[in-house]
């Protein structure tokens, strides 16, 4: 005989009850509905500049180049927009940051649309960090990228100098 249970009470917990003469204990496990998922983030309303923050840690050696990141302007259909306009809201204390153009394979980028880009390596905006040379120790500074659309990413990135 089958019983049908409210879909509630299915989702609330599940009970596995042992076979019988198999010598297995019954079990039960509580399963946490799940809410609703958050709309995405393209979303929210194109009135107000998002500003996401994000941070980031490189280990680098004194002197020499550490690579910061790769920024773009990336549309659903692949196009390739407007670098970034880099701001540096704090100054790193022993060292200075610089750009240049950097080739980014799309296929690494988180969101980016895999079946329009794969193949693709736009150039990007590519930040680095290169410390004094007899610099040692940690640097910290704040990066902001301000996009064509008037988004800013915030970059707090610390630099780890052997």
């Amino acid at each position: 005989m089958h019983r049908r249970f409210p879909a509630p009470f299915l989702s609330g917990v599940i009970t596995m009850l042992a076979l019988a003469g198999s010598g297995l204990p019954a079990v039960s496990q509580a399963i946490t509905p799940q809410a609703p998922a958050a709309p995405p983030v393209a979303a929210v309303s194109a009135e107000a500049p998002k500003v996401v923050k994000t941070e980031v840690e490189r280990k680098g050696r004194s002197g020499l180049e550490i690579f910061i990141g790769t920024y773009l302007t990336l549309s659903k259909e692949c196009k390739v927009g407007a670098n970034p306009r880099l701001e540096v809201a704090t100054q790193p204390k022993g060292g200075k940051v610089h750009t240049r153009p950097n080739a980014i394979n799309l296929r690494a980028v988180p969101g980016a649309p895999k079946g329009n880009c794969i193949g693709t390596s736009p150039n990007g905006l590519g930040i680095f960090y290169r410390s004094e040379r007899k610099f040692k120790g940690e640097d910290a500074f704040t990066i902001r990228l301000v996009y064509p659309s008037g988004d800013v990413r915030e970059v707090h990135a610390k630099m780890i100098v052997e």
